[in-house]
């Protein structure tokens, strides 16, 4: 009922695509009527909608989530679900075993600097280094962050997290520039770290709540921690070169303009007046090319975990799912061509091509 009317759909519309009787869709959705394995397939592509999301009891943060978007559920919080129920499927093929960890409690913007320090330690960073490989680092603490290009891509979308029973996933908007995507990332870690069930919007940084306030400053503590700045500002002779000094602080942190000047100025490196001078000074690329500078793109789409993307293969070589279950769980990352040997597969691995056991 909830993927029909997602569409717009009646029970007649949607009887009519599967040329059954409306009365027949009717029974299906209150469960007075069965559905055999032919008609699942024909519903999930009617409905656009995996198998899996059909069969698999969601986690309470989704049910939670589904419950406060209530009709504003769209493809991306579709494709957000599905990540969940495929990072699902493998925890309980004992194929990904994300670590247990207890949150902070953080309550105000003051509390979540000392918390993004933590958090930085607890991922094996050095309080004085930029993070990158940050899908990586992320999934040390059983975030598994996916970037990947929406159906239909919109400006104002940058990505979302739900909590799992054990981890958590995030989808992040594969669109945008590379320090968009990383503070994307470093604020649905917030989330996770922080132990919120969900985050229910797609835009980042909009400031709403003050949540979201609170998730932001930690996202930007994490990328860019004071100690290491303040170290780097005086290396760099910011307080005679500010410009310059930004801009390097920018591309070696991997922030986007704003986001390294605002954190400059919170951190007393840059005055206000300073600080909006040199936000009007955006580089171009002489400015890079004069200092030989390039912008890393550690979060380019698409990207998946690689424990996931590890586990995903050792399900394949275990013959817990096929070759085509294991290409979608890849999300484009990696070719037919590419895979191991097809070995036999096993009755149950078949009936994981359709998605995650129920």
């Amino acid at each position: 009922m909830e993927a029909r009317r997602d569409l717009g759909l009646t029970q007649s519309d949607l009887a009519t695509a599967l040329r059954m009787e409306r009365t027949a869709v009717s029974k299906m959705e209150t469960g007075q009527r069965g559905i055999d394995t032919l008609e699942l397939a024909q519903l999930a592509h009617v409905l656009r909608r995996p198998v899996g999301w059909f069969v698999s009891e969601p986690s309470p943060s989704i049910v939670s989530r589904r419950a406060e978007r209530e009709n504003l559920m769209r493809r991306e919080d579709v494709a957000l679900e599905v990540l969940a129920l495929d990072v699902e499927q493998l925890i309980e093929l004992g194929l990904l075993a994300p670590p247990s960890m207890t949150a902070p409690t953080v309550d105000s913007i003051a509390a979540a600097e000392p918390a993004a320090l933590q958090a930085r330690r607890s991922v094996g960073l050095a309080d004085q280094e930029p993070v990158w490989d940050l899908v990586r680092v992320v999934e040390r603490v059983g975030l598994y962050a996916f970037v990947l290009p929406l159906d239909e891509p919109r400006a104002e979308l940058d990505g979302s997290y739900v909590a799992l029973r054990r981890g958590g996933v995030s989808l992040i908007a594969g669109g945008g520039n590379s320090g968009r995507r990383r503070f994307t990332v470093a604020h649905e870690l917030g989330h996770h770290v922080l132990a919120d069930e969900y985050s229910a919007e797609w835009v980042v940084g909009s400031d709403v709540t003050e949540r979201e306030k609170i998730i932001n400053a930690f996202a930007i503590h994490f990328l860019m921690p004071r100690l290491a700045v303040e170290m780097r500002w005086k290396q760099l002779n910011g307080p005679a070169d500010p410009r310059d000094a930004a801009i390097r602080l920018a591309i070696e942190f991997g922030l986007s303009w704003s986001a390294a000047c605002a954190q400059l100025q919170r951190l007393g490196c840059l005055t206000a007046a300073q600080g909006d001078a040199v936000l009007r000074q955006k580089p171009t690329r002489v400015d890079f090319l004069e200092r030989e500078l390039a912008i890393r793109d550690d979060v380019a789409t698409p990207a998946v975990p690689p424990g996931y993307a590890a586990a995903v293969i050792r399900a394949l070589k275990k013959g817990k799912i096929g070759p085509n279950r294991a290409l979608e769980l890849l999300h484009g990352t990696m070719l037919p061509i590419d895979l191991p040997a097809e070995k036999p597969v096993p009755l149950e691995a078949m009936a994981a091509e359709l998605g995650p056991l129920p």
